[in-house]
Parts: C-alpha cells; sequence; structure tokens
C-alpha cells in the first residue's frame, strides 16, 4: 500500500478505524437523535400540519409523485460471458450467407 493511500485513509472518518467513533458511541447518539425526535411529535398541536425536512439525498428537486416513472434498462451485452464467434458480426453474416447458398 503506499503511502498516499494510507494518508488519506487516515483522513477519511468512515474508513479508517482511528477516526471512526466506537459502536456504543454511535448507538447511543442515533437513539438521542430519535428520542429528540418523537419527543418533537409528542408535543405538537397539529402534527399534520408539520412539515418535514427534506431527504439530503435526492437527485432531483421534485415531488416524488411529479417525477417520471423509471423504465428498467435492457440487460447489457456481456462480453466477457459470450464466445469468440458470436461477437464477431461480420463473421456471423458471412456464415449465414453461405450456409443460405448451400440451401
Amino acid at each position: 500500500m503506499s503511502q498516499r493511500t494510507r494518508a488519506n485513509r487516515v483522513r477519511k472518518p468512515g474508513v479508517a478505524s482511528v477516526n471512526k467513533p466506537a459502536r456504543y458511541a454511535r448507538q447511543v447518539e442515533h437513539r438521542r437523535v430519535r428520542r429528540a425526535a418523537h419527543i418533537e411529535l409528542a408535543t405538537m398541536d397539529e402534527p399534520e400540519n408539520h412539515a418535514l425536512p427534506r431527504p439530503v439525498h435526492t437527485s432531483m428537486k421534485s415531488d416524488p409523485h411529479d417525477r417520471p416513472e423509471v423504465r428498467a434498462k435492457a440487460p447489457r451485452f456481456k462480453v466477457w460471458k459470450t464466445k469468440a464467434w458470436k461477437r464477431r458480426k461480420l463473421e456471423r453474416t458471412q456464415r449465414a450467407a453461405a450456409y443460405k447458398s448451400l440451401g
């Protein structure tokens, strides 16, 4: 492993174990946040009128119901799984022409 890789790993808190908080500390912090949210929701007069914050990881700045429907893509052609003769379109065309001329 290079020195640059080691230095980058140490700087990133999620990657290196040296900067990562202990598991128990993370659990306590998450519980504290959940508890605060629970208390906040319980003390509201009209929770229906409360607007929740937007999720951080949204790719589009629109309501989820207004987003276009995502279609599944066709499976990609995997060259490494296909035999060499199947990948050569010209060779396949020539073989097909030769086969038709025989019959």
